[in-house]
């Protein structure tokens, strides 16, 4: 029982101490693949949007870009940076208290959520996403996320 229990322990101390950025995760996909990671980086929510880039400073520099028009701006350069958020129900719900907020994440890493879809226009350019742990975020961030 004491084995298990320990176990247990150590396992969310790995869990939760080793936290990825989207470019790490978007390196080599298929290695994190229906794994469990810890991810933080900059929350982007607005209407079809749901989006965690790397920090502020990146996703305002593709934002900036991506708008201007400026025929050289290479947005494919950015796309390394950014994750979709699957399943953004919960952070829309709260998009007052989590949009444009650097946040950590847990959940399941998905190299290739758009098989058998069609582009999702509010995600990152790659088809690499995050099933975000609802109970998990509402256990690190309980201010942001009162009991739903």
């Amino acid at each position: 029982m004491w084995k298990e229990i320990i176990l247990l322990i150590l396992a969310g101390l790995f869990v939760t101490g080793c936290s990825f950025t989207p470019r790490q995760l978007n390196t080599n996909p298929m290695r994190y693949n229906g794994r469990t990671v810890v991810v933080r980086g900059f929350v982007k929510l607005a209407p079809e949007v749901h989006v965690l880039y790397e920090s502020q400073a990146i996703y305002s520099e593709a934002h900036r870009g991506s708008e201007s028009s400026n025929r050289g701006f290479d947005v494919t350069k950015y796309e390394k940076y950014c994750v979709t958020i699957a399943n953004p129900e919960l952070l829309y719900k709260n998009s007052a208290t989590v949009n444009a907020k650097t946040i950590t994440f847990q959940g399941k890493f998905i190299d290739n959520y758009q098989i058998g879809k069609t582009v999702d226009v509010g995600g990152c350019p790659l088809p690499t996403a995050i099933v975000i742990d609802s109970a998990a975020l509402a256990r690190r961030y309980p201010s942001l996320f009162p009991q739903q």
